[in-house]
């Protein structure tokens, strides 16, 4: 087994610290809570930005599992990933509960920031499908490749969210760019499923043979 380098160590300290800020900001919330309603709604907000960052870390650990770490351009992705991770929670509940600067830009300031997250593991596991790297068994080569484009387009999905025509109400009065937020995780989901499909298949395959 590969010892597992500090930085790695380092960087499971920052998901936990993000993921307990996000939770420590909800209990601070709690005063404000004064119905059923308002109680489901900080439920469902926690668990999107939850959810965001378990997303990540999964894809995170699953990279860093195969990646080397002495590369310096590596290194500094790295650390630019961590800044987004540990700047998640606060532009958040920035977004969340300020009333002040407006929803408008603070939800953009959010989606540059995890835009910047897909595209950092978009392109380390871009790295990863390399076939002249051999950094993963070749059946794992094209499951990189995909997770990349995945990644890639959730990047440019969160950036395109930025702009000013997606700031206008849709359905149930939410507005447009936080409906584009939920379609990179529809993305991902429908990978998985598509990739587990495929394992079930090569491996009735497998056994037909």
């Amino acid at each position: 087994m590969r010892p597992k380098p500090r930085i790695e160590s380092l960087s499971d300290l920052f998901f936990g610290l993000a993921l307990s800020v996000g939770a420590i900001t909800l209990v601070g919330n709690v005063s404000d809570i004064t119905t059923t309603g308002e109680l489901i709604n900080d439920i469902v907000v926690f668990g999107f930005s939850f959810l965001i960052l378990i997303s990540v870390w999964l894809r995170y650990t699953k990279i860093m599992s195969a990646l080397p770490l002495e590369n310096r351009w590596v290194i500094s992705l790295n650390t630019a990933l961590l800044f987004t991770v540990s700047l998640e929670p606060f532009l958040f509940n920035v977004l969340n509960l300020n009333a002040v600067l407006g929803k408008d830009v603070t939800s953009q300031f959010y989606a540059v920031d995890l835009g910047i997250m897909m595209a950092i593991l978009g392109g380390f596991s871009l790295v990863l499908s390399r076939e002249d790297r051999k950094l993963v068994p070749p059946d794992l080569i094209k499951e990189f490749k995909v997770e990349s484009a995945t990644m890639f387009v959730a990047g440019a999905l969160f950036f395109l969210s930025t702009l000013s025509i997606f700031w206008s109400p849709g359905p149930n009065g939410l507005y447009w760019r936080f409906y584009l937020w939920i379609i990179p995780f529809a993305i991902s989901g429908l990978r998985r499923r598509s990739v587990n499909i495929y394992g079930e298949i090569k491996k009735a395959r497998g056994k037909a043979e």
